[in-house]
């Protein structure tokens, strides 16, 4: 899917120095992982936290940043080439290439464990569920997950399936397993936020306060019972 999207959009399309479009949706991104942290009573330098379907490793970038040790972020994708990149990136941080629906850690490992647009991208719905039901199995009681998703799906698109609050209910077994922590506002839906990002940069956080139903993305962070 990766392949077509950038092969259809060009190599540029989410790269920050290049392309101003994604600039402030990257800014909501974090607005809303950061709102979403201050929910959870954890102590940054111990904290372990795992990102499942890493990727480049990018959005572990932002724990790093907001003073999460290195050294306590692993890192899981199926891409063994962009495992491959996210190891030469953060030599300090672990990535093993898995699949989500089979980690190899033990039961209530980690105090976060953490998807970005992981869950919009799968739309077999028992994989998911598959991958729900782990990352709920290595989640410490007490412990957090962290759902950095989109809401919206492209209509009529076979590659994405929305992340809706049912969804999410669904998968994590919210109320029997899981309680809801917090719900933050992130990026605006992609044609509204990456117009905005790039022409009219100084609306866009006052769009996306007065307008909640153009919001797309949304982190919703769940407290392991």
């Amino acid at each position: 899917m990766y392949e077509r999207y950038y092969a259809q959009k060009g190599a540029d399309r989410n790269d920050l120095l290049t392309n101003s479009e994604v600039t402030f949706q990257a800014f909501a991104f974090d607005q809303a992982n950061t709102r979403a942290l201050r929910r959870m009573h954890l102590d940054r330098k111990q904290a372990t936290v795992l990102d499942v379907g890493c990727g480049t490793g990018a959005s572990l970038l932002q724990f790093i940043r907001l003073g999460f040790r290195p050294e306590n972020l692993t890192g899981v994708d199926t891409d063994a080439e962009r495992v491959t990149i996210a190891r030469e990136t953060f030599p300090n941080v672990t990535f093993e290439c898995a699949s989500g629906e089979h980690l190899g850690f033990s039961d209530s490992t980690f105090d976060i464990t953490f998807e970005s647009t992981l869950f919009m991208m799968l739309t077999d719905e028992d994989v998911a569920r598959r991958i729900a039901a782990e990352m709920l199995r290595v989640t410490r009681p007490g412990g957090y997950v962290m759902l950095s998703d989109w809401r919206y799906a492209r209509p009529g698109s076979a590659d994405h399936s929305p992340v809706t609050k049912k969804r999410i209910a669904s998968l994590f077994r919210v109320g029997d397993k899981t309680d809801v922590v917090a719900r933050e506002r992130g990026a605006l839906v992609p044609p509204l936020g990456r117009f905005l990002s790039r022409n009219i940069p100084s609306l866009y956080f006052a769009i996306q306060s007065l307008l909640p139903f153009a919001v797309g993305q949304f982190t919703t962070v769940l407290q392991r019972r």
